[in-house]
Formats: structure tokens, C-alpha cells, sequence
């Protein structure tokens, strides 16, 4: 509502000045080519309407830059997570790996291996240093 009121408002402004000063007129140079007798308000309105169209297009121009890093960093975002979700996945495979290999292999039923294995864990170890032996 209030946007509408000042709009209302530049125009009635605009339009008292347009009728103040159309009997004015001015010479212009636009580029190296001069012209005589031009409507000082239409110098103004088309200035004005040039302004406020560069502007647009500036402001175009940066919203889709923005947009375009947001997109960038949004996916960079997403290919991070992924990555993380696949080492964890790889992390679980190879757990699992692992446990269907500790599975598969058969145990150790052979008394002869049993009690290689028990002589190797009682085994003692190696004496660096030799000392005197009690009398």
C-alpha cells in the first residue's frame, strides 16, 4: 500500500515537472554527434529510463552470479557428503570382509597344530643378559 502512494506520488512530481519545462530546450553531444533543439525534459526521462535499465541488467547479472556460487558451493556440500558416506560404507564392506574371511577359514582341529600353538604362546623369551648363576 505504501509502495502504490509513493509511486502515485514520483509520478504527479514527474508530471508537474514535465509541464513546468516543455517549452525549454538544450543541445546535446552523445558520441561525437551534437544535437540542436531537444526537450530538456526528454534529455531527463530518457537519462532517467537508461539509469534505471542498467541498473536491471546489473542487478541481473549479479543475482545469476550469486546463484551460480550458490549452486557451486551446495554441490561441493553434497559431494562431501558423499564422500564421507562412501568411506563408511567401504569401512563397513571391509569389516565385513574380513569377518566372512575369519569365518570361512576352517578351525584348527589337529592336536598336533593345538599343541604347536600352545608351545609357541608358553614360549620364553630370549635372556639378553647373562647373570651368575647361584651356588
Amino acid at each position: 500500500m505504501i509502495r502504490l502512494i509513493i509511486n502515485i506520488a514520483t509520478l504527479i512530481i514527474l508530471a508537474i515537472f514535465i509541464a513546468m519545462n516543455v517549452s525549454y530546450e538544450t543541445s546535446i553531444n552523445l558520441f561525437g554527434f551534437k544535437y540542436d533543439n531537444i526537450s530538456t525534459v526528454a534529455v531527463i526521462i530518457i537519462s532517467l529510463v537508461s539509469g534505471v535499465l542498467y541498473s536491471f541488467i546489473y542487478y541481473l547479472l549479479t543475482f545469476i552470479s550469486k546463484s551460480e556460487k550458490l549452486k557451486t558451493r551446495n554441490r561441493h556440500k553434497q559431494s562431501k557428503i558423499k564422500e564421507k558416506e562412501l568411506k563408511s560404507k567401504e569401512k563397513n564392506i571391509n569389516k565385513a570382509i574380513e569377518e566372512g574371511v575369519k569365518e570361512s577359514l576352517p578351525e584348527n582341529t589337529d592336536p598336533v597344530d593345538l599343541e604347536l600353538a600352545e608351545e609357541k604362546k608358553k614360549k620364553m623369551p630370549l635372556k639378553l643378559f647373562k647373570g651368575k648363576k647361584d651356588k
